[in-house]
């Protein structure tokens, strides 16, 4: 059997959260919920997957998937002012990119630390 890069892997783009909500701002972090999980749910089909888990520290794991990098771009645009009181509420452990991105991109989200890693191989069903 033989693996290869597929086609579609080049163009989607995931990215990981590991983060905490700071003391006290636990009704903001609620605010970004209910911003943006119902516009991403409704209004945004290039947004394949939306998903956050809660460890029992109480620290938060969140797993997004984009049809490509110009969905990801489209998505910050539209959900700005939920992704406003994420910024304010949430304290980042550690973010991870997974795709082919553009330097620019590169420098506006992983300016301020975290790591990004290009498609290499692949095995789908």
């Amino acid at each position: 059997m033989t693996h290869t890069k597929e086609k579609s892997m080049s163009d989607v783009v995931y990215a990981l959260f590991h983060y905490r909500v700071k003391p006290g701002m636990e009704d903001r972090f609620q605010d970004y919920l209910g911003k943006v999980l119902p516009v991403t749910e409704a209004q945004e089909p290039y947004v394949l997957g939306y998903e956050i888990f809660q460890a029992p520290d109480g620290s938060y794991y969140q797993h997004e998937h984009y049809e490509n990098e110009a969905a990801v771009w489209k998505h910050m645009e539209l959900t700005a002012d939920g992704q406003k009181d994420w910024a304010e509420a949430t304290e980042m452990i550690q973010l991870t990119m997974v795709g082919n991105l553009t330097q620019k991109f590169r420098d506006t989200f992983l300016g301020g630390g975290g790591t990004d890693f290009k498609p290499f191989r692949s095995v789908s069903r």
